[in-house]
């Protein structure tokens, strides 16, 4: 709902709303000549010679700066590494010397299978709260 005011300072016959803030309607003030005026007239600011490219440049180093691209980077240079015969046979002796190394670390003792089963249903093989039967 909006009412016509000269309150506040307002130049008579402008239009305001009901908590006699100025209105954005641009028919609002009366003035339509000048209104169409500033739209029609078109400014053009000459842009320094380099703005696209830095414009661009900063979108770059935005993107390079990502977790992801910084992941992306180090796997590519891992996996151009591991290209190189010297770095492969190291990687692969590497993994095979720790293969070896965690496969024969822990030995379990080998059971006979006849005393393992003996062992398991013989009442007196078994101890209950510390003592034998």
């Amino acid at each position: 709902m909006k009412k016509q005011s000269s309150i506040c300072g307002q130049r008579p016959g402008s239009v305001t709303s009901m908590d006699n803030q100025p209105s954005t309607n641009p028919g609002a003030s009366g003035d339509t000549g000048f209104d169409a005026l500033l739209r029609s007239a078109k400014v053009k600011v000459p842009l320094p010679g380099a703005f696209q490219a830095e414009v661009w440049r900063r979108i770059a180093v935005t993107q390079e700066s990502t977790l992801r691209a910084q992941l992306s980077r180090m796997l590519e240079s891992l996996l151009g590494m591991l290209a190189r015969p010297l770095a492969a046979s190291a990687v692969m002796l590497t993994m095979i010397s720790a293969g070896l190394w965690f496969g024969t670390s822990r030995e379990v003792p080998v059971r006979d299978a006849k005393l393992a089963y003996v062992q398991s249903v013989s009442p007196f093989a078994h101890q209950h709260g510390g003592e034998a039967r």
